[in-house]
């Protein structure tokens, strides 16, 4: 209902559940104010690639034994870390958010000369391919960048792992990384020049590498505070210093869905995906006793089949009062079944009752029903 790292506190004993404590890349800001600050996120990912992997099946979960992701974790011998499992792939790099770049280095770089090397382990690849990723992996860490946040327009700056690469971009742009005294000792970033002037961020926005750029580097044997500065983290959805805005579900187990007749849809507030309500045109659902609070989006899931040319309306009152619209919706599509889809309510206030009236298609089914608010962290 409302994603805190707290809730995920993971014991570390296995490592194809274990990557949820930082799957936050996207809001490196929010995930370390959550764990209490800088500090405490870089001592949850310093306990993550220090606690062995044991790939005792005691501890597989629902998998019910032993599963590869465990044997090849343990068998690299970096903590917890499964670099034979995409989730994980973003882990060395969030010491980036916790102000402590030296570790993004120091991991990146073991990464790149012990899991990579043919023969020895997996024939050059410390796990599944998979359409390419491992392999993108292996190709952008090298060069010293990293598309932490997905679709985001900028790369995040680890530890280049050769003295000169030259890429050519396409329309004939030239990218160069030079790192001077590199070697398999010197890993540690000891300062960073980008087109000739000083660069102390640890990311470079994507427009200036496009256009062709020279990162010059200088590295050496010890960790160094470059990068380190409060300024210097990648950018995030929620800004330095500020808590995160979580949301929660309003309509939780204290609440009711029913039809206007009295029929109860408890499949609509049962946060199971799984158990459906078939509906027709012009169903209205009444929830009432939900927990108090403003909701500011609200969520629909489709039930066992698509929905084509969804129309509805969100509507809300306070006791015996006139019904306000708060979301109003047509031709909405959910194209696959158990579809999750958010919607924004433009004017967000606090009310004692909701409705949702379904206007078309003809038929449909709806697996849950969310209000969300904003929940303050403590």
């Amino acid at each position: 209902k409302h994603y805190d790292p707290r809730v995920w506190e993971h014991d570390y004993t296995e490592s194809n559940g274990c990557t949820f404590p930082f799957t936050a890349a996207h809001d490196g800001e929010d995930l370390a104010a959550l764990y209490g600050g800088r500090d405490k996120l870089a001592a949850k990912l310093d306990t993550f690639f220090a606690t062995p992997e044991t790939a005792d099946a005691a501890f597989a979960g629902s998998y019910g034994g032993t599963i590869h992701e465990m044997t090849e974790a343990r068998d690299v011998r970096m903590g917890m870390y499964a670099h034979s499992n995409q989730p994980a792939h973003h882990i060395p790099w969030m010491y980036l958010y916790a102000g402590q770049p030296w570790k993004t280095q120091q991991h990146v770089r073991e990464i790149l000369s012990r899991l990579y090397v043919g023969s020895e382990i997996g024939q050059g690849y410390p796990g599944d391919e998979d359409n390419g990723e491992t392999s993108a992996w292996y190709l952008f860490a090298s060069l010293g960048l990293y598309p932490l946040r997905m679709g985001a327009p900028e790369y995040v700056i680890g530890s280049p792992a050769f003295a000169h690469a030259r890429v050519e971009l396409q329309g004939g742009a030239v990218l160069t990384v030079n790192a001077e005294n590199n070697s398999p000792e010197n890993v540690y970033v000891q300062s960073l020049k980008i087109n000739g002037k000083p660069w102390t961020k640890t990311w470079v926005p994507h427009a200036l590498i496009a256009q062709g750029a020279t990162l010059d580097f200088v590295m050496g044997p010890q960790p160094s505070r470059w990068g380190s500065g409060a300024d210097d983290v990648p950018p995030s959805l929620t800004a330095a210093g500020q808590r995160p805005q979580l949301l929660h579900d309003l309509l939780g187990s204290s609440a009711r869905a029913a039809l206007a007749d009295g029929r109860a849809l408890p499949a609509l507030t049962d946060d199971d995906a799984t158990t459906v309500a078939a509906l027709g045109a012009g169903a209205t659902i009444d929830l009432t006793g939900g927990a108090d609070g403003v909701p500011a989006m609200d969520t629909l899931t489709s039930g066992d089949g698509a929905i084509r040319g969804g129309q509805w309306v969100l509507e809300a009152r306070s006791g015996n009062g006139r019904w306000r619209v708060l979301d109003q919706r047509e031709g909405e599509d959910f194209t696959s079944p158990r579809q999750t889809r958010p919607f924004r309510i433009a004017s967000p206030a606090r009310y004692g009752e909701y409705r949702l009236r379904v206007i078309g298609p003809g038929r449909l089914q709806l697996a849950e029903i969310e209000l969300l608010a904003p929940a303050t962290v403590q």
